[in-house]
């Protein structure tokens, strides 16, 4: 549109458009580069030496501990987008959203040093395993993970999927759960009030069934109360400590990716240079119509 129109010539309207659009492009040139610098700076950590906070990982995708299938082909996978769109009755070569949706279940990553939670809520997903096709329902063949399209081509299925054992890249926030949350102090205490609040329980150390409890009495719940409370900690102490991946707080990026590292990087470069070009053009072409109106 700009190559074929004069500055001098154009609509204040379109100056007004290439000059919005100039503006865009400088804004994505500096948000892309900046994500890009940000792939590249960052050192890959191993989840079993990660410091807590922001870090990049790399590792295998494994699936939920619970059987994950995506909606439309039923395919194991550990996370899923999907659309389904209905051609337009007016406009044939134009389709509506039905109906879509991405799955929030939680799934690991293997490094081989360890296993970590990837939580992908708040996530921006890049999954290589893309399909798109047509048909008007889909039915998975009994026996194999295919599925058959019958009927004509009134709807448009698409599914993005992470699937096990691909290779994950994933920037995010890495935080190591420790099995012993909260103090012994406060265990304690809350057992007592759990003991107190059980009649059965609270029986158990009424020794003359008056319906109170004695000083000697409530001291001897504190004191059984206080071993329960130690030996299930002793226990939950010779547990690993459960680490999390998970959206940052501030406005950090969180990446999961299955493209390899250098090809993403590599995209995101040419993407931020096209974005720059496109923005140069329309501030110049915008800005030499403004002054030739002066």
């Amino acid at each position: 549109m700009l190559s074929g129109l004069s500055p001098s010539g154009a609509a204040p309207q379109v100056l007004l458009m290439a000059l919005a659009l100039g503006a865009v492009g400088l804004v994505q040139f500096f948000r892309l580069q900046r994500r890009r610098r940000v792939m590249e700076d960052m050192p890959t950590a191993r989840i079993r030496s990660a410091a807590q906070g922001y870090v990049e990982l790399i590792g295998r995708a494994l699936p939920p501990d619970a059987p994950l299938f995506s909606p439309i082909t039923r395919t194991p996978c550990c996370w899923y987008r999907y659309k389904i769109e209905k051609r337009d009755d007016d406009n044939k070569n134009s389709w509506s959203v039905e109906e879509q949706g991405k799955s929030t279940t939680q799934f690991w990553l293997d490094d081989d040093t360890g296993r970590c939670i990837v939580d992908p809520e708040g996530a921006e997903v890049r999954a290589r395993s893309r399909n798109t096709w047509k048909g008007a329902a889909a039915q998975l063949i009994p026996g194999t993970s295919e599925v058959l399209m019958t009927g004509d081509n009134d709807h448009r299925y698409t599914e993005h999927l992470i699937l096990p054992g691909q290779t994950l890249y994933a920037l995010g926030w890495f935080a190591s759960l420790s099995p012993l949350q909260a103090s012994a102090h406060e265990e304690v205490r809350e057992r007592i009030a759990a003991w107190k609040a059980d009649p059965q329980q609270r029986r158990s150390f009424d020794a003359n069934a008056d319906g109170e409890l004695s000083m000697a009495e409530f001291e001897q719940l504190r004191q059984r109360a206080a071993a329960a409370v130690e030996a299930e900690r002793r226990e939950r102490a010779a547990q690993p400590q459960t680490h999390v991946l998970k959206k940052p707080k501030d406005r950090r990026l969180f990446l999961l990716t299955t493209e390899p590292h250098d090809a993403l990087s590599g995209k995101l470069c040419w993407q931020a240079w096209a974005w720059l070009a496109a923005g140069v053009l329309g501030l110049a072409y915008g800005g030499a119509g403004l002054l030739m109106r002066v």
